[in-house]
């Protein structure tokens, strides 16, 4: 008790010292106001984290674990969420792309589980396009709700793969399969490979000249180890996209979209994206129609 009472007359004796010293009161709020300054944001980011809208936190939402991803050279199959859907993917888009190069299309493409139209986003922590990039997802989410209906335009639907996530058993191999990631590119390099092929004569290739080297590290994920994020692939089983024989891995872009410069510019170009088969629209770089 004699403890506590030292205590609590020191700091009675700090408070009658501020108390009959004036000068220390105007100090003491003048620390107050910039110590608040100085909080605003870090007030802000933890707002943002509470809200949804902080750095990262839309393609978190979406994300879709590599936790577990094995190789596919070993006795148990890979078990990691992004390798099931990534399994699911590329059997339903071998069918499509056979399809499109018999002019039938397979009754077995089940789109149940993950939709049959959807963004795949490839992206990492610290990209610095994947940073650019989110604020113009996010709109096209938060826009859609507003103004489109699942009859017309589809329900928005999105999944993110991050390229730098750990995972628990990384230290049970060698380099370079010690990353998840890299596991995943190499149990689907021919998935790779496959839409590469494709993605590189659409449309949008044609109208729009994109640079090569990023198709090259996308088709062939093994050079260098390298791997451009972010990608954004468009995924489409729809009957639109069975018409025009672009069923399945329909549309990619890599990076920020930096030459636009605000969200909704960036949510407007995602959207033609998402309507790259809408008949005669001309001003598509996505669509067949395109015209300069």
């Amino acid at each position: 008790m004699a403890i506590l009472k030292a205590i609590g007359a020191f700091f009675v004796k700090i408070w009658r010292w501020i108390k009959e010293t004036a000068w220390v009161q105007p100090l003491l709020i003048v620390g107050a106001i910039f110590a608040i300054i100085f909080s605003i944001p870090s007030i802000t980011k933890w707002a943002g984290s509470i809200g949804g809208t902080a750095e990262g936190a839309f393609y978190k939402e979406y994300q879709v674990s590599l936790e577990t991803e094995k190789r596919n050279d070993e006795t148990v199959t890979s078990t990691s969420d992004a390798d099931t859907l990534m399994n699911n993917l590329y059997a339903n888009n071998k069918l499509a792309y056979d399809g499109n190069d018999t002019g039938t299309y397979s009754t077995d493409i089940n789109t149940t589980k993950y939709g049959e139209k959807y963004f795949l986003l490839f992206v990492g922590s610290s990209c610095s396009g994947c940073k650019t990039l989110e604020p113009g997802f996010r709109e096209l989410r938060d826009s859609w709700k507003d103004i489109y209906t699942p009859t017309d335009k589809g329900t928005f639907k999105c999944y993110t793969i991050f390229a730098d996530q750990a995972s628990s058993n990384d230290k049970s191999y060698d380099s370079p399969w010690n990353t998840a990631f890299h596991r995943f590119l190499g149990n689907y390099t021919g998935f790779f490979n496959e839409t590469e092929g494709y993605l590189s004569t659409n449309s949008y290739y044609t109208n729009e000249k994109p640079s090569d080297d990023n198709y090259k590290y996308y088709g062939q994920p093994d050079i260098s180890g390298k791997f451009v994020t972010p990608a954004i692939l468009l995924v489409d089983f729809t009957q639109a996209a069975k018409d025009q024989k672009r069923a399945g891995v329909s549309e990619i872009l890599f990076g920020g979209l930096d030459s636009l410069s605000t969200k909704q510019a960036k949510a407007a170009y995602l959207m033609q994206m998402w309507n790259h088969t809408d008949e005669n629209d001309n001003k598509n770089p996505f669509t067949k129609y395109y015209n300069h």
